[in-house]
């Protein structure tokens, strides 16, 4: 199964920074790999540079912090990481979409979009309620949200996709991926680019770089060369440097 951790908060701020995940409700499964909440817990020293590593889904972040810009980032990392310098104090929370799910993926790899409103809601109305929510009210909330964006077109179930990140481990190969889906391959290809946006060989590097980093298996790769050759490709620094610096 594909499980696109976000390990990319530097150790030495490890206490001043917390990171959650929760489950969606089984009604969304399919939909979204997790809600999230991002915040410090005292004023750091420094900025916190936060590495966002690809993982081929895309984020809803909205910014609970006072001074915010009140309107929801809508974004995805692409195929390289991204160092985004989040200052000394924040409180973010947010949704991660499987990959497919977001209708238009392929105007938001590697870059972002904002949205002052979306789904018929006025963001800074949206954004002042989950302020002042408890946290299990927020998750509610973004479930009931995404529900909204689903119904506008806006997200899709992606009915396809959860039988391929369900074999994840199994896929190296392009030819995998036709197998498993039952798609010819052109069509897969279309298929990957548009509702993705990315390629499908690119889709697989996501995944294997994923598989390596939260079980150490390095099966889907020629050999340790390869590994630290692509791991260095996607994130710019070594397996070693990573494990020193990101918790």
């Amino acid at each position: 199964m594909h499980t696109p951790v976000q390990p990319g908060i530097p150790r030495f701020l490890q206490d001043g920074v917390f990171y959650q995940e929760h489950h969606p409700d089984p009604a969304f499964g399919d939909q979204i790999y997790c809600l999230w909440q991002l915040r410090t817990t005292y004023a750091l020293p420094n900025d916190c540079h936060y590495l966002v590593v690809p993982d081929a889904c895309i984020d809803l972040v909205f910014d609970l912090s006072e001074q915010a810009d009140q309107a929801v980032l809508v974004m995805s990392p692409g195929i390289r990481a991204l160092d985004l310098n989040l200052g000394r104090q924040f409180h973010y929370c947010g949704i991660r979409l499987y990959p497919g799910v977001w209708r238009g993926s392929q105007h938001i790899i590697a870059q972002s979009q904002t949205f002052p409103s979306l789904g018929g809601l006025d963001m800074p109305a949206f954004i002042r309620q989950l302020s002042a929510c408890s946290e299990a009210d927020q998750q509610q909330l973004l479930q009931h949200f995404v529900r909204q964006l689903t119904m506008q077109g806006i997200a899709n179930d992606s009915a396809w996709m959860p039988q391929l990140l369900a074999q994840a481990d199994r896929l190296t190969s392009v030819d995998d991926l036709v197998r498993v889906s039952g798609y010819s391959r052109r069509h897969l290809q279309r298929l990957f680019s548009e509702k993705t946006g990315f390629s499908a060989h690119d889709f697989l590097k996501i995944l294997r770089f994923h598989q390596a980093l939260t079980t150490q298996r390095l099966d889907a790769y020629t050999d340790q060369s390869h590994y630290i050759r692509e791991f260095k490709r996607i994130t710019g620094i070594t397996p070693v440097a990573f494990q020193k610096k990101y918790r």
